[in-house]
């Protein structure tokens, strides 16, 4: 309606300046300016209906496809993660998602307005002079095989400039969280180089974009003038000639003019064509990727792998947990890595069981498998059926928001959120308890130094818990994992960065809790777990021994070695 309005102007121009020569042209020049005011507020009405709608009906499919990406992205598994860089992640999340929106907004509303404004033209066009019209549009197929090779070409070199683009917000990424790794070993230089290298391949990607578009806009230009200039030499004579009116010749130049604005931007409409298509297939490639595979592959001999979707419980495993099985168990367990990860198997013929309320402590050296371990309990990766149970379920038959309600990790990685005190330690609960907060702080051995804080539980402590040291942010976790109020609590070597008498506080403070929870962790400090119920040694993914720390040691075995050196190192350490 916008354009019909707008296209009705010149026609009423062409009876205006006819009108002029005739007995009654006052009157006709009068009505012929009626009739152009009103189509003019009609035109400017409709569009703006037209670009309200469009443009807001954009945002709001904006604003659906962000939520919807992220609640996709958020829901792969740790291997997309493990393989994806953040930044790239970023870009197509951010840049990827606004080039789509320019596409479904500016660029749907010119491509639509320009083909309904190019029809009504053509058909105005036609009953004024239809040789015009054609000699008009002698070009067209020039301009149409122009830009269709403009399109093929840009859609190429725009791919490149997003990646481009991804590659740069990753580094700057890394540099941002890296920071204090970069000012210790005194690599700014070496970054800054990095990162200049990023965006010099940036802009050359850019500047190729930009040389493409202004060798398509210079030769539309030419065309388009070309074009007009054939018009213009045509038309005078028809009007010389008597065969084509002053009003008429005026009316199809105002035409041209009005289509001229559409054939220059044609460039910019495919430009953004070709920038959502390009932003919209990388977006689709995350969508694409289900939520539960993973690069890992898990095998047992009892039964075939498993993926991580939930699975109805066997009736037997139901009865199982009725009957008070034991909080954990795992039944011949093997695990490996699959492309991308570790070669071999992880984890191999794996069977204990935890009773519940009872503490377990798991030691090795580096890479025998016990983070690993700790991860299947709560389907970090795809776990074999019949392998791990919680309680007497199958954890692949417990729904994930179920089992990881009952379940807490503590990584030996701390992660804390750009939030406050309060916000990170209860990060597990549906809203802040400050009340469980300072119970959880005060078992984890950190609530008198979050007290210190400048405004207590309330203090902001920065992007990944930058203003804490590597002892309280280790707590921090140990005390958000105890907040939650797990079942089964799993310590992945979560006190390494403490010293060995918080070390030992915190211990206790767990161990007063095993009424209420069965404990599982690992730790490379052998005298904590002297008050450990049992301790499983690993060695090669496989469990080598098994017992107390005192029947452990009088085996002379594996654990014995362990402890030895450990004991040594540490008076020797004291010695010095």
């Amino acid at each position: 309606m916008s354009s019909l309005f707008g296209l009705l102007i010149p026609w009423m121009t062409r009876d205006a300046i006819d009108g002029l020569f005739a007995p009654d042209g006052s009157e006709r020049l009068a009505r012929a300016v009626s009739w152009m005011l009103l189509f003019a507020a009609l035109h400017g009405s409709f569009r703006y209906l037209s670009r309200r709608g469009l443009l807001v009906t954009a945002r709001k499919v904006e604003l659906a496809l962000r939520r919807d990406v992220f609640a996709h992205v958020i829901r792969l598994p740790l291997s997309f993660f493990r393989a994806t860089p953040t930044g790239d992640v970023m870009s197509r999340m951010t840049n990827d998602v606004s080039a789509v929106w320019l596409f479904l907004g500016p660029g749907v509303l010119t491509l639509v307005g320009t083909v309904i404004s190019y029809l009504l033209a053509l058909t105005f066009m036609l009953r004024i002079s239809p040789l015009l019209t054609m000699v008009s549009l002698v070009l067209a197929p020039a301009v149409i095989l122009l830009s269709r090779e403009y399109g093929r070409r840009f859609h190429r070199l725009y791919r490149k400039v997003q990646e481009a683009l991804a590659a740069m917000n990753a580094t700057l990424q890394e540099n941002i969280s890296g920071i204090r790794l970069v000012k210790a070993y005194g690599l700014e230089e070496k970054e800054e180089t990095r990162f200049a290298a990023n965006c010099d391949g940036y802009y050359r990607q850019n500047v190729s974009v930009s040389k493409n578009s202004a060798v398509f806009h210079g030769a539309i230009g030419f065309l388009a003038g070309s074009g007009t200039a054939l018009v213009l030499l045509l038309g005078g004579w028809l009007v010389i000639r008597g065969r084509l009116t002053l009003g008429g010749f005026v009316a199809f130049n105002a035409y041209l003019a009005m289509l001229s604005f559409p054939t220059m931007a044609l460039g910019w409409v495919i430009n953004l064509v070709q920038r959502g298509g390009s932003a919209m297939g990388r977006i689709n490639e995350f969508m694409r990727l289900p939520v539960e595979p993973s690069l890992m592959k898990a095998q047992s001999s009892q039964a075939p792998e498993a993926s991580l979707e939930d699975t109805p419980a066997p009736e037997c495993a139901k009865e199982d947990a009725k009957e008070g099985r034991p909080a954990l168990e795992f039944r011949d367990l093997s695990f490996a890595y699959g492309d991308g990860g570790r070669g071999g198997d992880v984890l191999r013929g794996i069977t204990f069981s935890v009773n519940p309320g009872e503490v377990v402590g798991l030691v090795g050296q580096t890479g025998s498998g016990k983070s690993t371990l700790l991860s299947l309990v709560l389907r970090l990766g795809p776990v074999p059926a019949g392998a791990v149970f919680l309680e007497g379920r199958d954890v692949n038959s417990i729904p994930l928001a179920e089992l990881r309600r009952s379940v807490s990790l503590v990584a030996q990685d701390p992660f804390l959120f750009s939030d406050t005190v309060l916000a990170n330690i209860c990060f597990g609960l549906p809203s802040g308890d400050a009340e469980s907060a300072r119970r959880a702080a005060g078992h984890a051995r950190i609530l008198a130094e979050i007290d210190e804080m400048p405004e207590g539980f309330r203090t902001v402590i920065g992007e990944r818990g930058i203003s804490l040291s590597g002892g309280q942010k280790q707590r921090a976790t140990i005390a958000r994992a105890l907040c939650a109020s797990p079942r089964v609590l799993l310590l992945d070597d979560a006190l390494s960065s403490v010293d060995v008498e918080t070390e030992r506080e915190i211990f206790r403070e767990i161990l007063s809790l095993r009424g209420e929870r069965t404990i599982l962790f690992s730790t490379h400090r052998l005298a904590s777990l002297s008050h450990c119920d049992r301790i499983l040694v690993l060695s090669g993914g496989a469990i080598v021994e098994e017992g107390t720390h005192d029947e452990l040691l009088s085996l002379r075995g594996t654990y014995f070695d362990l402890y030895s050196r450990q004991m040594l190192s540490m008076e020797l350490e004291e010695s010095s």
